[in-house]
């Protein structure tokens, strides 16, 4: 089956690649390819690898991987088509016992963005990833039944089909 889109994977606090097993799967039926790219200081070039020629390249962050995905878009070596945010984090509350490091964005980018919420998400609110999104002409919410954790809880479901429709939807454009 040919390569449809890449998406690289950017983790958040307290998860680890397995986390995004079931979404990895589901892509794959349809042709897209996921790759969970590790933290450190080599990630810009891993991200990077993950690039197929001829197909739409998209970050993929959770959690504080969603701040870590937002920073990357002003990389030149990065250049995503778009973006898919998940559980964007907008309060310093932390998770796993680990706090926020990265800022807070004050806008989003000029992109096609995907954000995925939870609609009971504590950490944080449905209402301030709102205003956010106000700043982008470009970007989709898509709420959840649940909290933070969207790849576990009970829109898990909701969360890949979407991402499968955006991915298709940067095919076509």
């Amino acid at each position: 089956m040919d390569i449809r889109s890449t998406v690289a994977v950017l983790m958040g606090r307290g998860e680890n690649a397995d986390a995004f097993t079931e979404l990895a799967d589901r892509l794959a039926l349809d042709g897209h390819r996921l790759t969970v790219v590790p933290d450190g200081a080599h990630r810009i070039p891993a991200v990077v690898e993950t690039r197929v020629p001829g197909v739409p390249f998209v970050l993929l962050g959770s959690d504080t991987g969603a701040l870590a995905a937002l920073a990357m878009v002003g990389s030149p070596a990065v250049r995503p088509d778009g973006l898919i945010l998940l559980g964007l984090p907008l309060l310093h509350v932390p998770v796993a016992g680990l706090p926020v490091e990265e800022p807070s964005p004050r806008t989003l980018p000029d992109l096609p963005i995907l954000l995925m919420h939870g609609a009971d998400d504590e950490v944080s609110p449905l209402p301030l990833v709102r205003m956010t999104t106000r700043t982008a002409p470009r970007a989709e919410l898509g709420v959840t039944p649940g909290g933070h954790d969207l790849l576990a809880g009970p829109g898990r479901r909701s969360v890949a089909a979407r991402t499968v429709l955006f991915l298709e939807s940067l095919r076509d454009c």
